[in-house]
């Protein structure tokens, strides 16, 4: 253990020795106008589950790096604490035009950058702009999802910005709330650091990067924060897996952890928040070659398959068992879709009656590690509904590969069946709807190869909608659709589990289960 907690004991040393040699001084790097004073010890110790390896917005893709984002950086909105409403941000209020192509916001006054430079109009457009064509980097992972829609930025005058879009497209919004790609950064740093802005960061957030050596970087509050000045005056992040995670938050090294939902962490320092994630986990069927492009096959695998038995082995909680395509926080959610059920006898029958007398034989694919939807690992996941389709006759074998090779597996269409998930990237439900299933995206996303007309059609319409109730409904009734046809099973919704020290409150979740640490405190100081 000692060896595995080796960062932590880095980060802690490192400040002692840093606090020592450099009292107070001003920052020359990232904080151009934030006065440094780096305590022997953060007050916040953050354990994450996942390496750092880039701090540019632009560049990011994990979730341990959105958790050192959201404290750095801002977005026009964003998503409220414990709640999936958006709010405003560094904009202010924004309008719409009745055609849904033109969106205009209005932006807060008085907010400046990390390096004391004027957040404006400028910078928002300069945000965008080096993230499309032509100056989007390969690296840029997040920009063509985000702002492939924008047709052109203008700048109304220096604290007003209008996005032409191409097309009418609703989830705009939303994308605007990312953690990733939307936050608007400093043009003077990004042109100041060129290739190495993604290690030194400037943002208008609540906290500043102070200094990041050897994967520990370490936060100090914003002093200059619009939102005001954080209680929590510096926070540090330390790379850990999540069972060195755990053991760490009991002992008290760490304040914050990110946990393995299959961790059972029980300790009368901590609590541990935990809240369904939007992320998806599917048993995917090949739905242009045979036996799957039967769709009375697809039915009898649905009915086999015990989704709160997975849901309770992945999680220990029956209620993440998935009945549709859409996570419970997005849009267009409904408890009133079920997919087909009746357990294995019903799909013996269905099957049965449909030509395949003495079952049938299938191969699944796999991958071989765990996932944010299946902690438990791909491998034993398959081998769970292994277990359960037997009972239909429906004979699995299970072909299992490294993550790399199983993409590959997957687009060679390497058996019948496979297993994998979605992570939402903007909470929107076209997000997953569109991505998944529209016949547009089958060299894409689309794994399963699924095609309906009528299906494309709803989700195009929801696309263009602005109204919210309407998009409701279209997606609603795209769900029912789909579940009649069975393109996949859906079997579980993932779940964000943090442990916090009891001594550190007012920290709020956001829906991508970041915590946020504006304006939180510690106890009893």
């Amino acid at each position: 253990m000692r060896s595995k907690l080796y960062q932590i004991g880095f980060l802690l040393l490192f400040l002692a020795f840093f606090s020592a040699v450099v009292k107070y001084h001003w920052a020359s790097e990232t904080a151009i106008n934030q006065k440094v004073n780096l305590p022997e010890q953060p007050e916040v110790i953050y354990g994450l589950a996942e390496p750092i390896k880039t701090l540019d917005p632009a560049e990011a893709s994990n979730s341990a790096e959105a958790k050192v984002l959201v404290n750095i950086f801002e977005g026009l909105v964003r998503y409220k604490a414990n709640s999936t409403e958006i709010e405003p941000a560094l904009a202010t209020d924004w309008e719409i035009s009745p055609d849904g192509r033109s969106w205009v916001f209005h932006l807060r006054r008085g907010v400046v950058f990390h390096d004391g430079t004027k957040f404006n109009a400028q910078a928002v457009k300069f945000s965008v702009e080096r993230q499309l064509h032509p100056l989007k980097k390969d690296t840029m992972t997040y920009g063509s999802f985000t702002f492939g829609m924008v047709k052109s930025v203008e700048i109304l005058d220096d604290y007003t910005v209008k996005f032409n879009l191409n097309a009418p497209y609703s989830p705009f919004l939303r994308n605007l709330a990312m953690p990733w790609a939307a936050p608007i950064v400093s043009p003077g740093a990004v042109t100041k650091y060129g290739e190495e802005f993604y290690r030194h960061p400037v943002g208008t957030g609540p906290f500043y990067l102070a200094d990041w050596r050897n994967d520990t970087p370490v936060l100090l509050a914003n002093d200059h924060y619009w939102g005001g000045t954080p209680r929590i005056k510096s926070v540090g992040f330390a790379n850990l897996a999540p069972e060195d995670c755990a053991a760490a938050i009991k002992s008290g090294k760490i304040t914050l952890a990110d946990i393995n939902s299959q961790e059972n962490l029980t300790a009368k320092n901590i609590t541990v928040i935990s809240q369904p994630g939007i992320s998806l986990n599917y048993l995917g069927l090949f739905n242009n070659r045979p036996p799957f492009n039967n769709d009375k096959v697809r039915r009898a695998v649905c009915m086999a398959v015990d989704r709160q038995a997975i849901a309770e082995k992945l999680f220990a909680n029956r209620r993440l068992a998935a009945n549709s395509v859409l996570p419970p926080k997005v849009l267009g959610y409904s408890e009133n879709l079920k997919p087909y059920s009746g357990g294995p006898q019903k799909a013996r029958a269905l099957l049965s009656n449909y030509g395949y007398p003495d079952g049938v034989d299938i191969t699944l694919i796999t991958y071989d590690c765990q996932r944010p939807y299946n902690p438990l690992g791909g491998k034993e996941l398959a081998q769970i509904i292994k277990d359960q389709l037997a009972r239909a006759g429906i004979r699995v074998k299970i072909k299992a590969y490294a993550w790399h090779e199983f993409k590959t597996a997957l687009r060679n269409q390497s058996g019948d069946a496979f297993l994998f998930g979605w992570v939402g990237d903007n909470l929107d439900p076209d997000n997953f709807l569109y991505t998944l299933l529209s016949s547009s995206q089958i060299k894409q996303t689309n794994l399963t190869h699924y095609k309906n007309s009528e299906v494309d059609r709803l989700i195009s319409a929801a696309q263009k909608e602005l109204n919210e109730k309407t998009r409701e409904r279209l997606y609603f009734h795209a769900q029912q659709i789909i579940l009649q046809d069975t393109p996949a099973i859906f079997l579980n919704f993932g779940q964000n589990s943090v442990a916090i020290s009891n001594n550190l409150k007012g920290v709020g979740l956001n829906p991508y289960g970041l915590p946020l640490l504006a304006t939180a405190y510690i106890l009893n100081k």
